[in-house]
This record gives C-alpha cells, sequence and structure tokens, in this order.
C-alpha cells in the first residue's frame, strides 16, 4: 500500500515528467542539469548550492541560445527525457532524505526511530523508501550525491 511519502515522491516524478513535456528544450536542459550534477558531486561539489546554479545556469543558456527548430515530436521526446531525470531525481531525494541510524551491532537502521511517529510510519510502511535507500546506500556515487553519509543530528 502506497504511504504519504510515496505519493510524494511519485506526484514529483509526475510533475517533472508533464512538465519536460510541456517544456521541450527547457525541460531537457533540466535533465541535463542533473547529469551535471551527478558528475560535480564525484569531484566533491554537493549542495543545493550547486544545484541551483546549475539549474539557473542551464535556464539561461536553454531561453538564450538560438536553437535549429526541431520538429514538436522531438522537442517533447527530449523535454519528457530531461523531465524524467530531474522528476527521478527529487523522488529519489525524498524516498531516501529522512533520517537513518547506526544500530549497537553496526548495522544501518533506516528510518531512523528519532522521526515522529507518523513520519516514521509512512517511511517504514512504504514499499519504495527502503528499497531506494538500500540502492542509494550500495552506490558510493548516490550516497555522495543525496549526502547520506552523514547519520542523522540528534
Amino acid at each position: 500500500m502506497l504511504t504519504w511519502v510515496d505519493l510524494l515522491a511519485l506526484l514529483s516524478l509526475a510533475v517533472g515528467l508533464a512538465w519536460g513535456y510541456r517544456s521541450g528544450l527547457q525541460g531537457a536542459f533540466a535533465g541535463l542539469g542533473v547529469v551535471l550534477y551527478l558528475l560535480l558531486a564525484q569531484m566533491g561539489l554537493v549542495g543545493p548550492w550547486w544545484g541551483l546554479g546549475l539549474g539557473l545556469l542551464l535556464g539561461l543558456l536553454a531561453k538564450s541560445l538560438p536553437f535549429p527548430p526541431l520538429s514538436q515530436g522531438l522537442e517533447a521526446l527530449l523535454g519528457s527525457l530531461g523531465g524524467f531525470l530531474l522528476g527521478l531525481f527529487l523522488a529519489l531525494a525524498i524516498w531516501t532524505g529522512y533520517p537513518w541510524e547506526k544500530t549497537a551491532a553496526g548495522t544501518l537502521r533506516y528510518p531512523s526511530l528519532s522521526l515522529p511517529t507518523p513520519v516514521y510510519d509512512g517511511i517504514s510502511q512504504s514499499p519504495f523508501a527502503r528499497e531506494a535507500f538500500r540502492l542509494a546506500w550500495n552506490s558510493p556515487w548516490l550516497r555522495r550525491v543525496l549526502a547520506l553519509d552523514q547519520p542523522a543530528k540528534r
């Protein structure tokens, strides 16, 4: 059964895809921004300011550069792909962005027990959140991009 966490994540994925389809080349540039952010994160340049700066820069480029006219179908396809990448990144950030903690046995507990009960229940009952966290934790580059290296602050 889907929880409110899943609904938020899937809504961001759907909105990203729909926005990319409607915006065309601007959506493609947004997807390019996600890819560039993933590459910059490998060099240690992680954080919301890098993402915001890349987004603004690529948005300006998409609006100001003269591109040859593309067919409506190709532009919608490129925009949909970019919007899907943006929405997928946002959904993954929603599913994995809650605090985690290390147990006394040295294993990870996701979500952290220090969360309020409604938030903890929403994450722990989600069919996607734990798997998304496991995927991100086992991938060193996703762990760096999503800043999962730092445990929850108490």
